[in-house]
């Protein structure tokens, strides 16, 4: 071994091999010399790392590295992808004899597959090894069993000279998002064994991975792979991680087991963009369609260009439109760049195809846009429990919002031209990507709307007739005042106290509103929690009734009403119900709080007055009534005219936005 080997053996830096030798005198001496760089013996160095405790791997994969490292020079003479198929054969017959293999191994292996179908053709052409039995053993010994010692061998395959077995590899979220998407704990739980099919298998490793976690006893694979040496692979693979042989149908074609498959998850062909045809894709995964039976489930991975990107051939979009209005799919996910490690700049998108979904997803679809950053485990989660509930609950008015998509109209996709397929961005920014010649119509919609406002004001006045509050003066005692902290101690009013959440709980979609400091401010809340996440990380939270006061005293002192309720107050607000009958209504204790006196910290002090200490006027309820009255008034005049100042506001926005880009000109101030 050179010291770069050492190195990489030890999984740490090149310069401190070298400072190990110079250090401790116990350090394998060189053995000879290779281009005036001195080898090692490997054995030796192995057994010094086990002594020593130095380096970064793990003891137990050092002696399985060292039969790599002896394998690695055999691959350069025989070939990378020869000598792991002849090995991992050769791990399977240990598998089956659950014995050392003999001197001979042909015989044992004739004897237990006489039909070729796992080990013989593989052993057949498996190079001259100095100790093939010897080597078995290590790599086992390395990596405890026959499973992961052939687990190993695979995923050294490119370090091995065999670098096209993983180009079809996916990242581990990836894998994990397929499976939990698929729902396998669940179907495994509803049925048992449950069958697992994949038409376009590769080397396996995809369906292989989805059965992690399930007892192998419970599970029927079906896969198509022409080849018949990789074919031989995913046999072993699959009888390695404790698939029954009967369990096992691999074959080059389509087997009559693929019409009864629970779940069939795949990843499409990888064409190089020069060739690739969106249209064949879409074929691909329509053939499948025909093979998924009541209740079954398809999870395909393919390219973004065919699955979610903008088309433009017209066969494609044809055959996308057919998929998507023929009610199977019923989930659109794009994935982040980087998916398929050995191809970082393919993108890929996903499809999750159910026959039969629950009849409230009809005509509508899950888009999800996962492109944004890489997969962690909580997007991977979240982006499943989306997937998982939309599958299960459909469209409900009060059902979970997707935390990372949006339930979309079918028809709303603009699928007979080929457009992509996205979730819709926020309504500034689609209106600000709307073609320049729809600046007129924006226009006129908005002057229609304005219009609109005018004559409901103008109506509202006839029926109420121009404000008249019949104030009059007022010769009597000014009501005695009342502290916030009195109203609770007399069960006048109940504390609501706020509750601390954390921030990646609280985002722009959920059922339930978030009320805080800076929605108190302000007047409105865009932040909102989804019920899911509430009722599992806050049981104790508990939520607004209409008519409740929020209140916060930071960054100054502001009170809302939250007319409409089951919102959740986040602390430092706080919050303050009126008990029923109270002569104080919520639209008057709120006035009284905003013109409260005693609101602000006086100069000099440490802090500012506490929410207990407020004082307001306490009316009877004869006055209590008639300045609701009053308020209630005054608010619905406010609302009309603010509606009529918002469409002004939305209006000068329009005509300055296509004065200044050129779009846009008016008719004033010409003969015409």
């Amino acid at each position: 071994m050179s010291y770069r080997e050492i190195a990489h053996l030890a999984q740490v830096e090149r310069p401190v091999v070298t400072t190990w030798r110079r250090r401790y005198p116990d350090f394998p001496a060189p053995t000879q010399t290779l281009a005036s760089q001195p080898l090692f013996p490997a054995a030796a160095v192995v057994e010094w790392l086990l002594r020593s405790g130095l380096g970064n791997l793990e003891p137990t994969a050092l002696r399985a590295e060292l039969t790599l490292h002896t394998l690695a020079a055999y691959a350069q003479e025989h070939g990378g992808r020869r000598l792991v198929l002849s090995l991992g054969a050769a791990l399977c017959l240990r598998h089956m004899a659950d014995a050392p293999l003999p001197a001979d191994p042909m015989r044992l292996a004739a004897r237990l597959d006489f039909d070729g179908a796992f080990l013989l053709p593989d052993l057949e052409e498996a190079p001259a090894l100095a100790d093939l039995s010897g080597m078995v053993e290590q790599l086992i010994e390395g990596a405890y069993d026959t499973d992961q010692a052939h687990r190993f061998l695979l995923d050294a395959a490119a370090r091995l000279g065999w670098p096209g077995l993983g180009t079809e590899a996916l990242t581990p979220h990836l894998v994990n998002l397929i499976r939990l998407a698929a729902d396998m704990p669940g179907r495994l739980a509803a049925r048992s064994p449950i069958t697992v099919a994949d038409p376009y298998a590769g080397s396996g490793d995809l369906i292989a991975a989805l059965l992690t976690g399930i007892d192998p006893e419970q599970a029927v694979c079906c896969a198509v792979q022409p080849d018949p040496a990789l074919a031989r692979l995913i046999r072993r693979r699959l009888h390695l991680a404790g698939i029954p042989e009967f369990h096992l149908d691999v074959g080059p074609v389509l087997a009559d087991d693929f019409a009864d498959a629970d779940v069939i998850v795949t990843r499409l062909p990888y064409q190089p963009a020069e060739t690739r045809n969106p249209a064949a894709d879409l074929d691909r995964i329509s053939d499948l369609t025909d093979l998924l039976g009541p209740g079954r489930t398809a999870v395909v991975i393919g390219p973004a260009a065919s699955l979610v990107d903008a088309l433009r051939d017209h066969q494609a979009i044809r055959r996308r439109a057919e998929l998507l209005t023929g009610g199977l799919v019923e989930a659109v996910v794009r994935l982040p760049g980087g998916v398929f490690p050995a191809r970082p700049g393919h993108p890929a998108a996903m499809w999750v195809l159910t026959r039969d979904p629950v009849p409230t997803t009809k005509g509508r679809l899950l888009v999800a846009d996962l492109s944004g950053a890489a997969l962690d485990e909580h997007r991977t989660e979240s982006a499943a429990e989306d997937i998982l509930l939309w599958r299960t609950e459909g469209h409900r008015r009060d059902s979970h919002a997707p935390r990372t998509g949006e339930i979309v109209l079918v028809r709303d996709l603009d699928l007979p031209r080929g457009a992509p397929l996205q979730p819709a961005g926020p309504a500034t920014v689609t209106l600000l990507t709307r073609p320049a010649a729809d600046g007129p119509a924006l226009i006129g919609e908005v002057e229609r709307r304005l219009a609109d406002a005018e004559q409901a004001q103008r109506e509202f006045t006839e029926k109420h007739r121009p404000l008249n509050t019949t104030a009059a003066h007022r010769d009597a005692d000014p009501p005695k005042r009342v502290s916030l902290g009195t109203l609770s101690a007399t069960r006048r009013a109940r504390h609501l106290p706020g509750h601390r959440l954390a921030p990646q709980h609280v985002g722009p979609r959920g059922q339930h509103r978030v009320l805080g400091a800076a929605e108190v401010t302000t007047g409105t809340s865009n932040r909102f929690v989804d019920r899911f996440v509430l009722a599992g990380e806050y049981q104790h939270a508990a939520l607004t009734e209409p008519g409740d006061l929020v209140i916060s005293t930071v960054p100054g002192f502001a009170a809302l009403v939250d007319q409409d309720g089951f919102s959740v107050i986040e602390f430092p607000a706080q919050g303050l119900r009126l008990s029923p009958g109270d002569a104080l209504t919520p639209r008057v204790l709120k006035a009284l709080l905003d013109t409260a006196h005693n609101t602000t910290r006086n100069p000099g002090a440490v802090r500012g007055p506490r929410l207990r200490d407020v004082t307001i006027p306490d009316l009877s309820r004869r006055e209590a009534t008639r300045l609701d009255e009053l308020l209630r008034r005054l608010d619905e005049r406010e609302r009309l005219l603010q509606q009529q100042t918002d469409l002004l506001a939305e209006l000068r926005g329009l005509a300055v936005t296509g004065f200044a880009d050129g779009t846009l000109t008016t008719l004033y101030g010409t003969n015409s």
